[in-house]
């Protein structure tokens, strides 16, 4: 239950840099616009998918009771697996590529070929 629930976490941050996440500065001064949770846009619960996890086990030999992390592995594939999932949305329209975050914003710039 431990590790099913580290995976979820790091897919769901994986999720957020892909299609929410964007840091924010003014481009006259630099402020950091984005500074909140009112302002910075995460995942919430109600926004993911219900997330089915398979892993194998393999101790690792470089501590006693054989435990790693296991959270990171959603945080590095999710990311290129949903942008690569709205680029193959998008590919009929024209759209090749987009940058992160995929919000509507950029998506519909896209779109208009902006």
């Amino acid at each position: 239950m431990i590790v099913d629930g580290q995976m979820h976490g790091g897919l769901t941050q994986g999720i957020g840099q892909a299609l929410f996440e964007n840091v924010v500065y003014a481009p006259d001064n630099g402020q950091l616009l984005s500074a909140s949770f009112m302002d910075y846009n995460i995942p919430k619960a109600d926004q993911c998918p219900a997330y089915v996890t398979g892993y194998t086990e393999v101790p690792t030999t470089e501590n006693p009771l054989g435990v790693k992390g296991a959270g990171e592995c959603g945080t590095t594939g999710s990311p290129p697996a949903v942008m690569n999932a709205v680029i193959d949305a998008l590919c009929d329209r024209g759209v090749t590529h987009l940058d992160m975050p995929a919000t509507l914003e950029r998506v519909w710039r896209a779109l208009r070929g902006d």
